[in-house]
């Protein structure tokens, strides 16, 4: 941002901004919803017509819903709920840094599951935890986990007590259709929707956890601007369309810099959903120093180590057009031959 500032052209793809247009949709009902603003609070648990919308996208019932000023903020209401002080949460690596993030500031102990690229980041079963989270499609690396494996992990898990939480905020966005697995599940409309500075994501989950997130959601941000969640209504009648079209956005995007990366040498799992590509190289042996390097040449990517420890590896927003992500990956190559210092302890 700072060089920003003094007027350089930086390439941002470590930030998981989506860089489409909000759809019409929102925009309009969004309009519509605030010419007729009330004063007064909304409920907690979020507005029913958008609840029961919800329910209807999920096959669940109503009281299964609460919707929330993003999933972030959900999540981090589960945690808090279901896990906390001289509690577990179990997290396969590699992960976005929110959850550990989170286990700190609960004050939970993060039991982190290392995985492999060559092994597709698959985790195989779950160890016994208070909690577990598990992002399917996985951010960092937009694969997807195997349907029957996940399955028999999370249903493992669940038998032995353990709340498992499946993050699901890119859902909507992979190429192939996803099963729904577990008890818990959250969703974002950032994403999907392009709607990430709009704050606007579900939970659905057991009927008591729901009542435990609507109080939850009381003592906190009471409710969720009731504008933006017609706006989420009017995503989800329109659905089909606005998905099937960002599809196809993101899955050009993602064959443009796998292509390029493949070409410069790179390591990665071939993306099932949109939007990152978390690429390794064996002349990165800091992710940090080699990504701070790469502001110098207009570039910012996601160093691997805030994902895990993946120090040769650096995690990639495709949210540009295929010509800028060439380009991009051209000078992430050319980096490389600065990146020889010795790793960092």
């Amino acid at each position: 941002m700072e060089l920003e500032r003094k007027g350089k052209r930086m390439v941002r793809l470590n930030v998981g901004d989506t860089n489409l247009p909000v759809p019409s949709c929102a925009l309009e009902a969004a309009a519509q919803s605030l010419k007729k603003a009330k004063s007064g609070y909304g409920p907690s648990a979020g507005l029913p017509a958008l609840r029961q919308a919800i329910a209807e996208r999920e096959g669940c019932g109503y009281e299964n819903v609460v919707v929330g000023p993003g999933s972030k903020h959900l999540l981090f209401a589960l945690v808090s709920l279901l896990a906390g002080r001289g509690k577990s949460v179990a997290l396969p690596l590699p992960s976005w840094p929110a959850y550990g993030l989170i286990c700190r500031q609960t004050q939970s102990t993060a039991l982190e599951i290392r995985t492999t690229l060559e092994n597709n980041w698959e985790f195989g079963r779950l160890p016994s935890a208070d909690v577990a989270i598990i992002c399917n499609p996985l951010n960092p690396a937009s694969t997807i986990y195997k349907g029957s494996a996940l399955a028999k992990a999370v249903k493992d898990a669940e038998g032995k007590g353990t709340h498992v939480i499946m993050d699901e905020a890119y859902r909507g966005l992979a190429f192939a259709p996803i099963e729904k697995v577990g008890k818990i599940r959250l969703r974002s409309f950032s994403k999907e929707f392009c709607l990430e500075n709009w704050r606007l994501g579900y939970a659905v989950v057991p009927e008591s956890i729901a009542r435990q997130l609507e109080r939850f959601n009381q003592i906190t941000c009471t409710c969720t601007p009731s504008f933006v969640q017609e706006a989420g209504i009017a995503c989800l009648e329109n659905e089909k369309e606005t998905l099937a079209a960002h599809r196809k956005i993101w899955k050009a995007r993602a064959d443009a810099a796998c292509k390029s990366l493949a070409a410069h040498g790179f390591k990665f799992a071939k993306p099932q959903s949109g939007i990152y590509v978390f690429a390794g190289h064996e002349g990165i042996t800091d992710s940090t120093k080699y990504a701070f390097s790469l502001l110098e040449k207009g570039v910012a990517v996601a160093p691997g180590s805030d994902f895990g420890g993946y120090e040769s590896f650096v995690r990639i927003c495709v949210n540009q057009p295929p010509a800028v992500l060439e380009e991009a990956i051209g000078k992430m190559a050319a980096a490389l031959s600065g990146n020889k210092g010795k790793r960092k302890k």
